[in-house]
């Protein structure tokens, strides 16, 4: 097949050809990391696979957002990503279904309860805001409750700084009319600390909705944000700081009617806050922590009916979806001593959702009203965990932990988690974990009008991973490969009755997901880097319907394989430039098969001092036209080039 022979000969151009330097990568194994442990530890002292975005890949990757540098990374897809701005990114990790991945920001969960999976839209931040990325992957319900059932990704936010006033700037320009700027000003007051910042962008955008006759005239479809950041720190006295948290942000943005269906005049708008309190207290053998969010979000979504284009379903169709989530969270990290670390604490969670429809079809005349209500649709989580660490025990390291979930509607549920590691003459290390999940349904499932089902239950998984990881030749060699193996009981979906096509939200029987990593990195010479990941992963799902066993394969819209590589060279102190090359095998939408595809993209930059930068991207350099998802458009060749500015 001529893509398999182009992304062989992309492959072997990216190790001889290109000129480019540092990648994401695996966590060093003397590198501290927050996420695995809700505490500093060395990447050595745990068995958790970790990758770090750090702040340095996030500044030689300028221009991109956070799902396009997320979907270039082991295990992850991504979906949405290079479609229209303003798609809902959906993020798939090692085979698992949207909204089987947690997102934090600075250790906070984050979600959007009025969603049918609870996601967060990733469009709600921007890689200005963000320090490092650590992705955790693996089931990690023991220390982070529902919805870590194929990992966690901790999105960390920036530092203010240590001078008393510093102010930052960028803009860009870019393919399909793109325009952004970002201000910033930041800094330190003796004990207070602070940052705010300020982004907006505007595009013209293109068709979200593929034009398969290439003459009906799609029209375009723009996207508008504006986005506010702020973060706030105190300091009280030499032990104890608190750290208070805002992100809003606010975008219009044009859609279409469906798969391969324009639509002139339908339109949405989302807005998200995040108000969100931390308090850390140090005592002499270890920290106590405080963290309380507020998250409101709102949906609106109009179809207006000036225009109704051919095949349309909707007429007019008018709708809302809001959401607020209070979270409370407080745990302790407790060195009993040299050897062992307690981490225990507990967690209360109240999410709620306002719903409502009008919807006149081209299939019913008779105008069609859904209501959902907060004051019923609603639920409440509390939970109860502790995880035990044992590390540096000659080499052997091991965390051994539980946690006790209770559900307003379902009632309890519990995880475990198994995770040791021996790490040998401190290059080589081992590692094995055996842990539980859970994903509890979403307000969507439970209460939505025909589909809803209140008797669901929490969909349960078990994990297994066992690995090797190495760092060699003196440190200009790393690589990581895992197997990991995963069973989930009660899986929720969507069933559709065939005789009388009723729908509604059931658990399933089982499902299983199982498949490899391999990832690493070569500093061939001083400044140039190969980075490169490779992701295998195949599952199938068994239901009991009728008294009828059906298996089938269940990998909606994931490629069997997928494969990253990026060759970076730090050519001068000053300049840096980078070619990034991207496999992904063919995929299904049920019966639909989407093709493979490569791309290939180049990017540099260059520095003046510490004061100015000048970047430029170019994506999809060999303009290869490709679908993500079916129907709808992805970017072709496009460009992005700007400027930041820092003082």
């Amino acid at each position: 097949m001529k893509i398999k022979l182009y992304a062989t000969l992309l492959l072997t151009g990216l190790y001889t050809a290109v000129t480019a330097q540092d990648s994401s990568r695996i966590s060093q194994l003397n590198e501290v990391i927050v996420t695995a442990t809700k505490g500093p530890q060395k990447a050595s002292e745990t068995g958790k696979v970790v990758t770090i975005l750090t702040r340095e890949y996030l500044e030689q990757n300028s221009g991109q957002t956070i799902a396009s540098l997320l979907n270039r990374q082991t295990g992850l897809i991504i979906n949405g990503t290079e479609n229209n701005r303003g798609t809902f990114p959906n993020i798939y990790m090692r085979g698992a279904a949207n909204g089987n991945t947690l997102l934090l920001i600075d250790g906070i969960p984050v979600n959007d309860a009025s969603q049918i999976n609870n996601t967060f839209d990733l469009n709600f931040i921007t890689p200005d805001q963000v320090e490092r990325i650590e992705i955790l992957r693996g089931s990690q319900s023991t220390l982070y409750g529902s919805n870590a059932v194929a990992g966690v990704i901790n999105i960390i936010t920036r530092k203010t700084g240590d001078k008393q006033f510093g102010i930052g700037a960028s803009a860009s320009y870019g393919s399909y009319r793109d325009f952004t700027s970002n201000i910033n000003v930041h800094g330190r007051l003796q004990d207070f600390s602070y940052l705010v910042s300020y982004q907006h962008e505007n595009t013209r955008g293109f068709s979200d909705a593929y034009d398969s006759t290439h003459r009906a005239g799609f029209d375009n479809d723009g996207f508008h944000q504006n986005s506010l950041f702020t973060k706030l720190g105190l300091n009280i006295g030499s032990r104890w700081n608190l750290h208070y948290l805002l992100n809003f942000s606010d975008y219009h943005h044009n859609l279409d009617e469906g798969a391969f269906k324009d639509e002139k005049d339908y339109t949405g708008k989302s807005r998200f806050l995040l108000n969100g309190l931390s308090s850390e207290y140090r005592f002499k053998k270890g920290s106590w922590h405080f963290l309380y969010s507020y998250q409101r979000s709102h949906r609106k979504i109009l179809n207006d009916s000036s225009y109704v284009g051919a095949g349309a379903y909707a007429i007019y169709d008018s709708s809302l979806f809001a959401a607020n989530t209070h979270q409370f969270e407080t745990y302790v990290n407790w060195d009993i001593n040299k050897k062992i670390r307690l981490i225990g604490g507990g967690t209360f969670n109240r999410s709620s959702t306002n719903q409502q429809d009008y919807l006149l079809s081209s299939f019913n005349p008779v105008p069609d009203t859904t209501l959902l209500s907060p004051d019923s649709s609603h639920t409440i989580q509390t939970s109860l965990y502790a995880s035990f660490l044992l590390h540096n025990l000659g080499g052997f390291n091991l965390e051994l932990g539980g946690r006790l979930n209770h559900h307003n509607l379902y009632g309890g549920n519990q995880t475990f988690s198994f995770n040791p590691s021996y790490l040998i003459q401190h290059h080589h290390k081992l590692f094995v974990n055996i842990s539980s999940a859970y994903s509890v349904p979403s307000l969507y499932q439970l209460y939505a009008k025909d589909y809803g089902n209140t008797a669901l239950k929490p969909e349960t998984t078990v994990s297994y991973e066992a690995g090797y990881q190495a760092s060699l030749v003196q440190g200009k060699v790393d690589f990581r490969i895992t197997g990991f193996s995963r069973q989930t009981r009660d899986l929720i979906i969507f069933y559709s009755d065939p005789v009388t096509y009723a729908g509604q939200y059931r658990n399933a029987n089982k499902q299983k997901a199982y498949g490899a990593e391999l990832e690493g990195s070569w500093m061939i010479a001083r400044g140039l880097v190969l980075t490169a990941n490779y992701t295998y992963v195949d599952g199938r799902i068994n239901i009991n319907q009728d008294g009828k066993d059906t298996s089938y394969y269940n990998l909606y819209r994931i490629p069997k394989h997928a494969l990253n590589a990026t060759l970076g060279y730090q050519a001068t102190p000053a300049l840096y430039v980078a070619a990034i090359g991207k496999y992904i095998s063919q995929r299904y939408e049920q019966t639909t098969r989407l093709g493979d595809y490569y791309t290939l993209n180049l990017y540099g930059d260059y520095k003046f001092g510490n004061l100015l930068k000048i970047f430029a991207g170019f994506g999809n350099i060999t303009n290869y036209q490709y679908f993500d998802i079916s129907g709808y458009n992805s970017k072709r060749f496009n460009f992005n080039t700007g400027i930041v500015f820092n003082l």
